[in-house]
């Protein structure tokens, strides 16, 4: 009985649990000059992917929650097989991809383009999205 108050006490505090992918390195050729094109360049990505964890939380199986590798293979599987001029073009693309899947809330991707500027680590462009009402 103790345990059964202790979740209804979680669960009237939290709602939405923080799902984060940190730092996915990749390959990929982008940029808008023609030398950027031909040759594949480091971005690293981050995600921050808010989900209901109700399901999982009470199952304990992954079948009832946001696998983390499934959304970086996917991650991966879209970088290899588009191409793009812009990050920017790139994050809102793959941020739609990404909130395909309708458990996800939430979305805060970070894509950093590793070296565009020279003395500088990286550029990078930060998107969000919010589900609205199951849409």
């Amino acid at each position: 009985m103790p345990q059964n108050n202790w979740l209804k006490a979680l669960l009237a505090t939290h709602k939405f649990m923080l799902l984060k992918i940190k730092n996915l390195r990749l390959k990929t050729a982008i940029g808008v000059y023609d030398w950027e094109k031909n040759f594949d360049r480091e971005i690293i990505i981050n995600l921050e992917i808010e989900t209901d964890f109700l399901s999982a939380f009470q199952s304990d199986q992954l079948e009832d929650a946001i696998d983390y590798n499934e959304i970086a293979q996917k991650v991966k599987k879209f970088i290899h097989e588009n191409k793009f001029n812009l990050i920017e073009k790139m994050a809102h693309s793959l941020l739609a991809e990404v909130m395909s899947d309708f458990r996800i809330k939430k979305c805060k991707l970070e894509i950093d383009k590793v070296g565009a500027i020279d003395f500088v680590d990286s550029a990078s462009i930060t998107i969000e999205q919010e589900r609205k009402n199951g849409s």
